[in-house]
């Protein structure tokens, strides 16, 4: 009977040390579907990432957004716990990436979050150089699908693009602005864009996401 009570205690002790080491961690924010229009009723999750306490990823919590979306759920880690994670908006084929490299175990995490993270890249050209009339100025942004072009460019404003970054919900992410005066050097300066010591026709635009405009200025002499 005696060692029944001790280990009984002991246990009891155990849980208790347990408990007592465990911090209670809080997220909140509001989730957007835009840059404007808030996301309800989706539910989005923490998941930590590899490295640090953590040999694999877990999910540590999750929230479902409120109609104005709200969102606001707490997790538990023991205090010694260390490491990264990233806030996931959960689809029925699978996540989605809102934002990368949170901390995690710091008491709060309060953040917006961005699902269609969109900077404004406006494109200025200047320079000596005239264009005649059968020239084509083809450009891109890296991490941003297809191109554009602009046949027989004056000096100005070129156009406006709605620019997605590498890093959604990230400040001063580099993406590169690409350009060619014909289809022959826009291809060779899109492969040469994710070349990191590369300089053809290629210049770096720090993207800032929703409500943020980017000026690249095109100089071509």
């Amino acid at each position: 009977m005696r060692n029944f009570y001790a280990i009984t205690i002991a246990v009891f002790l155990l849980l208790t040390s347990c408990k007592e080491n465990t911090r209670v961690n809080l997220v909140t924010g509001i989730v957007y579907q835009d840059c404007t229009s808030p996301l309800a009723n989706v539910e989005i999750a923490l998941k930590s990432k590899v490295g640090g306490s953590f040999n694999g990823p877990i999910i540590l919590g999750s929230g479902i957004t409120t109609a104005d979306g709200t969102l606001r759920f707490t997790y538990e880690l023991d205090e010694e716990d260390l490491g990264t994670g990233s806030l996931l908006f959960v689809k029925p084929t699978g996540f989605e990436v809102l934002i990368d490299n949170v901390d995690l175990n710091q008491d709060l995490i309060s953040l917006d979050l961005f699902r269609n993270d969109l900077s404004q890249l406006i494109i200025q050209l200047s320079g000596s150089k005239l264009f005649g009339i059968n020239d084509t100025l083809y450009y891109g942004l890296t991490h941003n699908e297809g191109s554009f072009f602009n046949v027989q460019p004056t000096s100005g404003v070129l156009d406006t693009i709605a620019a997605v970054s590498s890093a959604p919900n990230t400040n001063e992410v580099t993406e590169y602005f690409y350009y060619g005066i014909g289809s022959n050097d826009f291809m060779r300066a899109k492969a040469s864009a994710s070349i990191s010591d590369s300089t053809f026709n290629k210049q770096a635009a720090l993207l800032n996401g929703c409500g943020s405009e980017t000026l690249v200025n095109l100089v071509i002499n």
